[in-house]
């Protein structure tokens, strides 16, 4: 009578390979990256990159291009030759309703930032710095669509308040202007110039 095997005993196969037998070992995962957010990451910084900066040369950036999303603007001053703030509508999106605000001047301590949430890597900050060594950002033809503004002190100088024909909008004028603490968000900026000394960018 032939003997079955027990429970615990495998049957061997004597037809079979011994390479089909062996289990391939698994190579363990170390030190990999995630290549679909590394470059999430990184289009996302160099879009950003491209569209705060079209054309960098000894320190001067001419911004030709507009800021394609919605950003949070800090300056522990602004300083202008010219200034104008009229309503409008964003040109973001054609159809939000703003603040529009053209002037001429220097912004000290400049702080652009955005944060936005990716579905691989999660939220992520953006931040853009220039002006902070006593050398301010000077700009002409910086045009800022304002979704809001706070200034802890604001001072005008040759000051005009005037209204269209129709009487239903109106428009503030000024030869100077001085804001102190400035916090703004924007949906929309574009500059016909910009100089921005001492520019860092970060990705956190």
């Amino acid at each position: 009578m032939e003997q079955e095997p027990f429970a615990d005993e495998t049957p061997t196969n004597p037809d079979l390979h011994d390479e089909e037998q062996e289990q391939p070992e698994q190579e363990p995962a170390i030190g990999r990256v995630n290549r679909t957010a590394f470059w999430i990451v990184m289009l996302v910084a160099l879009t950003f990159l491209s569209g705060m900066t079209v054309l960098i040369s000894r320190g001067a950036v001419a911004m030709a291009a507009a800021v394609p999303i919605p950003v949070t603007v800090k300056a522990s001053s602004i300083k202008t030759t010219r200034f104008r703030l009229y309503p409008g509508i964003s040109q973001a999106d054609g159809k939000s309703a703003v603040a529009v605000n053209q002037l001429d001047g220097t912004l000290s301590d400049l702080v652009i930032s955005k944060t936005v949430s990716l579905p691989v890597v999660g939220n992520m900050t953006i931040t853009l710095k220039a002006g902070q060594n006593n050398t301010p950002v000077t700009t002409t033809g910086l045009t800022t669509d304002l979704a809001a503004l706070s200034s802890e002190s604001a001072t005008f100088g040759g000051q005009a308040v005037s209204s269209n024909a129709n009487g239903n909008a109106f428009e503030i004028d000024a030869q100077t202007v001085t804001l102190n603490n400035i916090n703004i968000s924007a949906p929309y900026m574009i500059a016909n110039s910009m100089t921005l000394p001492g520019l860092t960018l970060t990705v956190s």
